[in-house]
């Protein structure tokens, strides 16, 4: 009988940042750029700064009059303002015992953190502030938002360094910390399995302020799995074991089938409460699936981030 084996997993800080700086989107030779550039044309400031006052000119818009120097020098002017375009970026990572499946890198725990970093620096290409929330039944770490190339490796590192205690799944914590940090609505990232606790109800809370995209990494994918023998799975957060007989096609079509339907379950539930979906394959590099995400917001039509028609999968 074999055993489906769980893995503590451990990266490292300069692999994870240079697997992020080496992505390829649309075709391009890209890194940081084209991504940031993608992400800025989806997520766009909305705050107004004053920047001068000038003398007004016909066409300009009265309620943009600048009263006070008017009065000052006797004749009109006019304020001009520039769009404040700055974002805060929260990321927010599982790191429950559920999500170390898979080993290192190509496990899903690594898609995880590769899908976090490669966003990091993007932000942090884009000038923007990024924030991370590391959890599992509880806050593991949390690192405040800031900018510079410096926040990308900090990100990078905390997720290198993570070795969480908790022994379950729980993000409300961990949402709730994110949601405090953030004064505006901002884009909120969260990667998880999704498999080990209810993400619906705390996920829906935040994206009714905030525009919430969640992306769902797979746990083990088909092809890892025997085609013989009988199979004893442990689920790592609860102990509770089952055995399958992978030997029966009738069996592998049913653990299949159920695999799927809590997926979709999962899917549905997430974009009836308002958020986003991109659904990872920790078996690829997660920056297509985040440029395909994208590219479908940008989209003619697209409205909320949870009630498009379809998401993206990778």
């Amino acid at each position: 009988m074999q055993a489906v084996q769980v893995f503590h997993p451990e990266f490292d800080a300069k692999a994870l940042l240079a697997a992020a700086r080496r992505v390829r989107l649309g075709g391009d030779a890209l890194s940081r750029d084209a991504l940031a550039g993608g992400y800025r044309a989806v997520f766009r400031g909305t705050g107004i700064e004053y920047e001068e006052s000038r003398e007004y000119v016909p066409g300009d818009d009265v309620a943009a009059m600048d009263w006070k120097v008017t009065a000052r020098f006797g004749r009109p002017f006019v304020k001009r303002f520039r769009e404040e375009r700055a974002r805060t970026v929260m990321l927010a990572v599982d790191v429950s015992p559920s999500m170390a499946v898979g080993g290192q890198a190509g496990g899903v725990a690594y898609c995880a953190a590769l899908a976090a970093v490669v966003l990091a620096v993007s932000v942090a290409a884009s000038r923007d502030r990024v924030g991370l929330v590391l959890f599992s039944d509880r806050v593991e770490a949390f690192l405040p938002p800031g900018k510079g190339p410096g926040q990308a490796h900090a990100v990078a590192a905390a997720l290198a360094g993570a070795r969480p205690v908790g022994r379950g799944t729980d993000p409300g914590p961990a949402l709730a910390l994110a949601a405090s940090a953030l004064s505006h609505r901002c884009p909120v990232f969260v990667f998880s399995d999704f498999a080990a606790a209810d993400f619906v109800a705390p996920l829906g809370r935040l994206a009714a302020r905030h525009e919430v995209t969640a992306g769902l990494v797979a746990g083990i994918v088909a092809p890892s799995l025997p085609q013989r023998g009988v199979v004893e799975f442990a689920e790592a957060e609860s102990g509770r074991r089952a055995t399958c007989d992978f030997a029966d096609a009738a069996a592998r079509a049913r653990f299949a089938g159920e695999r799927e339907k809590r997926r979709e379950r999962t899917v549905a539930g997430l974009r009836a409460a308002g958020v986003g979906v991109v659904e990872l394959d920790p078996a690829a590099h997660p920056a297509s699936a985040l440029d395909a995400h994208f590219r479908q917001r940008r989209r003619p039509g697209f409205a909320a981030a949870g009630r498009a028609p379809g998401a993206a999968r990778g």
